[in-house]
C-alpha cells in the first residue's frame, strides 16, 4: 500500500476523532449550564395511602426536588404544612401533596375531632343550662342530671358525667376558617344557644340519652386547670315511688287488736262446729252431725 495513502487515512480518522470530542465536550458544557439554570424546588410526597378523612402525620410525608417548571401552583414545600391536617379526598403513596387535596379537621368537620371509641351527642339546652351562654366550644363540663322523687320527696342531683369536651355549640365548632388562616376567630355566639354538642364514650352516650328523657340536665363549667378525674362520676338513680297502689300497707305500731262484737240478747249462737259435717243414711234415716 502506498504510504501517502496510509497517511492521509490516519489524519482523517484522527481529524473526525478529534471532531467528536470537541463535539461533547461543547454539548457537556451546554448540559451544565442548562442544568444550572433549571431552579429545583422541594416538593411533599407521601410515603403510604391516605384515606379520606384521615389525619396526616409527619411519618407519612416525605421530600423531594422536581424542576421549578414541573411544580404546579398550590404544591406543598414542607411536611410541616400538612402535619395535623386532614385529607380532604383518598391519596394513593407516591402523590404530591397540594393545598387543594389537605385542609384543616375545622373545614373538614366533626368526625375528625372524635378520637376512637368517642362519640358526638347532642343535647338540648337553654341560657340558665348553658351557664349564661358562657360556654364555648372546646371547653370542659360536667353533666348535672335533677330526677323528681315523688310527691312530697325534694328532688334529687347527680353528677353523671365529668370533664366532657364541649365540641360544638348550635352547628358553630371550635375552630373557624379564620384560626384555620392563622388570625384569632371571633367567640362562638352562645346566648342562643338550642344545644350544645359533647364528646362522650359510647357507655356515656347511652346514659346521656336516657336521663335526657327521664330527668333535666344542665351544665357545669370547669376550670380548665382541674384534672377531669379530680372527683368519681355518680350513679343516676331514677324516682322510687314507694309499693304499688294493689299493695298492702304495713300494719301501723301500737294499735291493740280488735274487741269481740258483743252478744245480742235473745239471740243464741250457733254452735261451735268440731268438724266436718258427715251424712250417714241408715235404711229409711238420713242422719247427719259432725
Amino acid at each position: 500500500m502506498n504510504t501517502r495513502r496510509v497517511t492521509l487515512i490516519i489524519a482523517i480518522v484522527l481529524a473526525v476523532g478529534t471532531g467528536i470530542l470537541v463535539l461533547r465536550y461543547f454539548q457537556s458544557i451546554n448540559n451544565t449550564q442548562t442544568q444550572a439554570a433549571v431552579e429545583l424546588k422541594p416538593v411533599v410526597l407521601t410515603n403510604v395511602d391516605i384515606p379520606a378523612r384521615g389525619k396526616i402525620t409527619a411519618d407519612m410525608l416525605t421530600v423531594a426536588k422536581r424542576p421549578a417548571t414541573d411544580v404546579d401552583p398550590g404544591v406543598l414545600g414542607d411536611p410541616k404544612q400538612a402535619d395535623g391536617d386532614v385529607a380532604l379526598i383518598s391519596i394513593p403513596a407516591g402523590t404530591v401533596l397540594t393545598a387543594s387535596n389537605v385542609g384543616t379537621p375545622a373545614t373538614v368537620g366533626l368526625p375528625t375531632r372524635l378520637k376512637p371509641g368517642e362519640r358526638a351527642v347532642s343535647i338540648p339546652v337553654d341560657r340558665v343550662k348553658s351557664v349564661s351562654g358562657l360556654i364555648q366550644p372546646g371547653d370542659r363540663v360536667d353533666v348535672l342530671a335533677t330526677v323528681n322523687k315523688g310527691p312530697g320527696i325534694p328532688p334529687k342531683t347527680f353528677t353523671i358525667i365529668r370533664g366532657a369536651m364541649v365540641l360544638a355549640i348550635n352547628s358553630q365548632l371550635e375552630q373557624s376558617a379564620a384560626a384555620a388562616a392563622g388570625s384569632t376567630p371571633p367567640p362562638v355566639d352562645t346566648t342562643g344557644a338550642g344545644t350544645v354538642t359533647l364528646g362522650v364514650t359510647a357507655a356515656q352516650a347511652d346514659l346521656l340519652t336516657v336521663a335526657d328523657i327521664n330527668a333535666t340536665l344542665r351544665l357545669a363549667l370547669r376550670s380548665p386547670e382541674e384534672p377531669v378525674r379530680s372527683l368519681p362520676e355518680e350513679r343516676l338513680v331514677f324516682a322510687d315511688l314507694g309499693s304499688p297502689q294493689n299493695a298492702s300497707a304495713p300494719a301501723p305500731l301500737n294499735v291493740p287488736p280488735p274487741l269481740a262484737p258483743a252478744p245480742v240478747p235473745g239471740l243464741k249462737s250457733a254452735p261451735a262446729a268440731h268438724g266436718p259435717l258427715v251424712t250417714v243414711i241408715d235404711g229409711d234415716k238420713i242422719i247427719s252431725g259432725p
